[in-house]
């Protein structure tokens, strides 16, 4: 007689090793991270886990995807709104993606040190791919209707699209070297939005947006982070 598997038990137990996973990776950085380790986490034996997973390699990419897929879930309803104009949209998607951030923002303060390690570098890679798989189409599809009302000017949505994003991400380290450059002074946000203001002008520039088009990281969410102001709530 065939196993019957309880789907349900089965997805739980999974879920316990990926979240064992993301608490060792955050706590000592990826490199550091055994299977072994992970084993002792959760409580289980070297079988149960290569019953879920086939390597270590294969648990950080489940950890990824379930990251990434919890980022999607939340902005793709933005990017599909046809009733908006393009440019409310985009501005809408990048204020929940910098509220998603700030939502989290103890946990990703704490963070900081081990994801920029060299212990890190796997985990930083694997991430952006995933992320920039997920996100990219949706950012395609707010620049797309934007050229369809003729807000935007670009040559190909898609590839305009990996520009704004990587635009993003490179605002995100460059934010995260002041913030840990600064330690153990938290600075004043004034300093940091001449840094966030270069970005959006290059961002505008893409698209060929007029000035102060779009805000990417606003003065409250700016003081939650290096003020210790109340998060955004998105």
């Amino acid at each position: 007689m065939a196993r019957t598997i309880d789907a349900a038990a089965h997805a739980a137990r999974r879920e316990e090793f990926l979240d064992a996973a993301q608490l060792l990776i955050e706590s000592q950085g990826y490199a550091r991270m055994s299977v072994q380790d992970v084993l002792a986490e959760v409580g289980t034996s070297k079988g149960a886990f290569y019953h879920y997973f086939d390597s270590k390699q294969g648990l950080l990419q489940a950890l990824v995807e379930r990251n990434a897929d919890l980022l999607q879930a939340h902005l793709a309803p933005i990017a599909d709104a046809p009733e908006r104009s393009a440019l409310d949209d985009l501005q809408r998607f990048f204020t929940a993606l910098a509220g998603w951030k700030t939502q989290r923002r103890d946990l990703l303060t704490a963070l900081l040190k081990v994801w920029y390690s060299d212990d890190n570098a796997v985990v930083r890679h694997k991430t952006r791919s995933v992320i920039s798989a997920r996100v990219v189409p949706l950012l395609a599809a707010i620049v797309g209707r934007g050229l369809a009302e003729g807000i935007f000017t670009a040559r190909d949505p898609h590839q305009t699209a990996r520009v704004l994003l990587s635009l993003v991400n490179d605002l995100n380290d460059a934010l995260g070297e002041l913030f840990l450059a600064q330690e153990p002074y938290t600075p004043s946000a004034a300093r940091i939005e001449p840094v966030v203001a270069a970005y959006t002008d290059a961002l505008e520039r893409v698209l060929a947006l007029p000035s102060d088009s779009l805000r990417l990281v606003d003065v409250v969410t700016l003081a939650a982070w290096f003020d210790g102001g109340d998060p955004v709530k998105e």
